[in-house]
C-alpha cells in the first residue's frame, strides 16, 4: 500500500534555467503583533516575479483558543477571522505556491476541534498540494537541451530553541530524514542560511572503467525562515531575543561550465 503522504510535489520549470524560492511561515496572523505590512511586501515581490515561487511553511494563524500556547484574550481576531486575511493575503501567488504545511498553531486547533485550516487553505486557492507534516517538491529547471532536478524538503520545526546554534542544528539534522538540495525549517523565528558541502560519487552514467572518476562537491543548504511578529507579548515576556522581521531568499540556478559540467547552483539570502 502507497503512502501518499510522501508523494513528492513535481514542477516542471524547464522555460526558467533560474528560480527563487521565498519560503513563508510564521505570519500568527491575529497575532496583535502581526507586521501584515512586511508580509504583504514579501507577497508583492513573489507576485511581481515570473520565476518566484514560495512555500507556506506553518503558523501562518496564530489561532488562540482555550488552553492554547497563544494567549487568547491577545488575539485580534477569532481563527475564522484570521484564516478569511490568511486567504486574501495568499491570493496574489496562489499559483506560485509550491507546497503548503501545517504549523503548531494549526496543528492546535486540529487537535482541539478537528478543523484543518491549512488543508481549508490549499482547496481554496485551487488545490495546493497539502503536506500536513512536511513533504519533499522536485523542480525541475531547463538550460539549452539539458533538465535537471533541485529537490527541497520542508517541514514546520519542532521543540523550543533559544540560541542560533540549537535553531541551525534543528535544520541541518533534516539532513538525517531526507536527502535533498535544499532543506527547511520554521517555527524558531530566526533567520539563518548555512551551508553544508559534502563529498558525492560520480552518477552511474559517469562512472568509467577506462578512466579515473573523481568526487566533487555537492552544496546543500539549510534555510530557516524568519518570522513577522514584532517585539513584543509573549515573545518579550519568556525572554526572546528581538529578531529581524522577514525569511531568505533561494536562488536556484541550473548552470554549466567545464570543470562541473551542468549542475545545480544554490544560493540564500537574507
Amino acid at each position: 500500500m502507497r503512502n501518499y503522504q510522501q508523494q513528492v510535489i513535481l514542477r516542471d520549470f524547464t522555460q526558467f534555467s533560474q528560480v527563487y524560492v521565498v519560503p513563508l511561515a510564521d505570519w500568527h496572523v491575529g497575532d496583535r503583533n502581526t507586521a501584515l505590512d512586511v508580509i504583504e511586501g514579501y507577497i508583492d515581490w513573489i507576485a511581481e516575479r515570473p520565476n518566484a515561487y514560495t512555500i507556506l511553511n506553518g503558523d501562518l494563524m496564530n489561532g488562540a483558543t482555550k488552553g492554547s500556547s497563544a494567549e487568547l484574550y491577545d488575539d485580534l481576531t477569532t481563527p475564522d477571522e484570521s484564516y478569511a486575511i490568511v486567504r486574501e493575503l495568499c491570493e496574489p501567488i496562489k499559483d506560485k505556491i509550491l507546497m503548503i504545511t501545517r504549523g503548531n498553531h494549526e496543528e492546535h486547533i486540529y487537535r482541539q476541534v478537528g478543523a484543518d485550516y491549512m488543508a481549508r487553505l490549499a482547496y481554496d486557492l485551487g488545490e495546493v498540494p497539502y503536506k500536513p507534516d512536511g513533504g519533499m517538491v522536485g523542480l525541475r529547471l531547463g538550460l539549452s537541451s539539458t533538465r535537471m532536478f533541485c529537490w527541497l524538503y520542508a517541514t514546520h520545526g519542532w521543540g523550543g530553541a533559544r540560541t542560533i546554534g540549537a535553531k541551525v542544528k534543528k535544520a541541518q539534522d533534516l539532513m538525517q530524514v531526507a536527502d535533498a538540495h535544499v532543506f527547511i525549517l520554521s517555527h524558531d523565528h530566526t533567520q539563518n542560511i548555512n551551508r553544508g558541502n559534502i563529498l558525492y560519487p560520480p552518477g552511474s552514467n559517469n562512472a568509467r572503467f577506462d578512466r579515473p572518476v573523481y568526487l566533487s562537491v555537492r552544496r546543500k543548504l539549510f534555510i530557516n525562515t524568519g518570522g513577522f511578529i514584532r517585539y513584543g507579548g509573549y515573545v518579550q515576556r519568556k525572554g526572546y531575543t528581538p529578531q529581524d522581521l522577514g525569511t531568505p531568499r533561494v536562488r536556484i540556478e541550473l548552470k554549466h561550465n567545464r570543470t562541473d559540467g551542468y549542475h545545480i547552483d544554490l544560493h540564500g539570502s537574507i
